[in-house]
C-alpha cells in the first residue's frame, strides 16, 4: 500500500517512520516565498537545479500548467493574495508526499504517463475540498518513485485555510491508494502485489 505524508519508507524502521512523520508535520510554510520554493521544488525548476533528473512529470489541479511554472506560481498567489494571506500570516502550503514501493510501479507498467495519471487523480482529491495543487513524480534511487503535492492552503470558493491532521491524512491516503489500484488495473489488469503472484507462481510450479 502506498503511504502518505511520509519522505520516505523505503529501508526504514518502524522507528525512522514515526522520527520521520514528525518531523513531515513540523514543516509549516509560513515563510513569504513559501509557494515559489515550494512549487519549483515538486517541478525540479528551482534556480541552478541540480536534481532535475529526479523529475518523471508534473501537472496542477486548478492552476495552468501548460504554460510555465511561474504561471502556477501566480495563480496560487493570486488566490491567497485576494484572501488577505499577507494580514492573516501563517500556512501558505501543505506539502504531502506520497510513497510507492517497486511491486507498485511495476502495475503501472513503469509508465510515466500512469504515474502521471495517480499523480492527476490524487490531486483532484484536494481540488474538490477547495484548493489548488501541483504535484511532481520524482524517482530517487534511495527514495525510489513517490510523488510531491504541493497545495495551497487558501481555499479558492471562500477564502478559508485548510487544517489538516493525521487522521485526516490517513484517509486521504486510503482514496489515493484506491485512485492508485484502478490506474493499476486500467494500465496492466493487475490486482495483487507481484510478491503474491509470485509466491503463487513458484508453489504451483513446485
Amino acid at each position: 500500500m502506498a503511504i502518505l505524508g511520509m519522505p520516505s519508507r523505503n529501508k526504514e524502521t518502524k522507528e525512522q517512520i514515526v522520527e520521520n512523520a514528525v518531523h513531515y508535520k513540523k514543516k509549516n510554510y509560513t515563510n513569504l516565498d513559501a509557494v515559489e520554493n515550494l512549487i519549483h521544488y515538486v517541478t525540479r525548476t528551482r534556480k541552478n537545479e541540480d536534481r532535475a533528473g529526479d523529475l518523471i512529470a508534473y501537472g496542477a489541479v486548478g492552476a495552468d500548467y501548460f504554460h510555465t511554472v511561474d504561471d502556477m506560481i501566480q495563480q496560487f498567489l493570486y488566490v491567497q493574495n485576494v484572501n488577505g494571506i499577507n494580514s492573516r500570516g501563517g500556512r501558505r502550503m501543505y506539502h504531502e508526499v506520497l510513497n510507492l514501493l517497486d511491486w507498485e510501479v511495476e502495475r503501472l507498467a513503469n509508465s510515466p504517463e500512469w504515474l502521471w495519471n495517480v499523480g492527476m487523480g490524487c490531486s483532484q482529491v484536494y481540488y474538490q475540498m477547495g484548493h489548488q495543487a501541483v504535484f511532481g513524480v520524482h524517482w530517487e534511487p534511495e527514495k525510489r518513485c513517490h510523488i510531491h503535492f504541493a497545495v495551497n492552503s487558501i481555499n479558492f470558493i471562500d477564502g478559508r485555510k485548510w487544517h489538516t491532521s493525521m487522521p485526516e491524512i490517513k484517509g486521504r491516503e486510503a482514496v489515493f491508494n484506491e485512485i492508485l489500484c484502478r490506474c493499476q488495473i486500467m494500465a496492466t489488469g493487475a490486482i495483487e502485489p507481484l510478491i503474491f503472484l509470485n509466491e503463487s507462481k513458484v508453489s504451483v510450479d513446485a
